[in-house]
């Protein structure tokens, strides 16, 4: 049998968080270890699956991209006051944070990391923007988790997918090497992230492994901009599981608003 779904970002994003719930490593850490989950729109998902806690997602973030027309600022960022705190999970525990360096110190090899990207290469390695001048989250996270052998998961959608490698981007890019008068927001260089990177695709296959997905295109007007079509193929009983079990996320996932002021 064969079904086709279209998922607009939110929908994504929660489709995404619902597949690394059950992602047999992130339950294992969950229970027996350390959880830290990054701000960001994806990530902010995450958390809320992981801890069951509806919260202000919105306000779960750092940098983002916004739709600004007036003044164009859209490589942007939340305002500080406005920002949660960071959160790690300590066996299934949430604890807001303040310090994220002296936390990861104490994160071994079992335990993960969640970071959202930006932009997803070719090669299949993600990527995330930089504007902090020395890396900003990104910057602190990295040192600790290669040196250590610490997970690092990417929840990513297929909609950032690029056609270039992010590694040649990285040479390229540079928040010091933009004109800022030529720049709609805060200029940026661009981490490549060596971690596993976790797309709609992957959550299908963590949540229906008895079917086969494919992205079939992407794009949409109005409410559908940059929505995400799938085709379902596999034995009927499964693929009608798959479909009604979509239609209830779809029914009920609220759209993402950011807060931009």
């Amino acid at each position: 049998m064969r079904a086709l779904i279209v998922l607009t970002h939110s929908e994504c994003k929660r489709l995404i968080a619902k597949g690394l719930k059950e992602h047999p490593e992130v339950q294992d850490a969950k229970e027996n270890g350390r959880i830290f989950v990054s701000r960001g729109s994806t990530t902010a998902y995450v958390l809320e699956e992981l801890t069951g806690e509806p919260f202000e997602k919105k306000h779960y973030v750092a940098g983002q991209m916004t739709g600004d027309k007036k003044n164009l600022y859209r490589y942007g960022s939340l305002k500080g006051e406005k920002r949660l705190k960071e959160v790690i999970l300590e066996k299934g525990v949430k604890r807001e944070i303040d310090n994220l360096q002296d936390e990861l110190k104490k994160f071994e090899p079992g335990d993960i990391i969640f970071k959202g990207g930006n932009t997803l290469g070719a090669d299949g390695i993600a990527g995330v923007y930089m504007a902090h001048p020395e890396g900003g989250t990104i910057g602190s996270i990295l040192p600790h988790a290669l040196a250590r052998g610490i997970d690092v998961i990417v929840p990513i959608s297929l909609s950032r997918t690029i056609d270039d490698s992010v590694w040649e981007l990285s040479k390229i890019l540079g928040n010091k090497t933009i004109d800022p008068e030529y720049c709609m927001g805060l200029p940026i260089g661009i981490m490549p992230i060596p971690g596993e990177v976790f797309t709609e695709l992957e959550a299908f296959d963590v949540l229906y492994p008895e079917i086969n997905v494919f992205h079939i295109g992407s794009g949409g007007v109005g409410d559908g901009e940059g929505s995400l079509h799938f085709l379902l193929v596999g034995e009927e009983i499964e693929v009608k599981l798959a479909y009604s079990e979509i239609v209830e996320l779809i029914q009920g996932e609220e759209p993402y608003i950011p807060d931009v002021d």
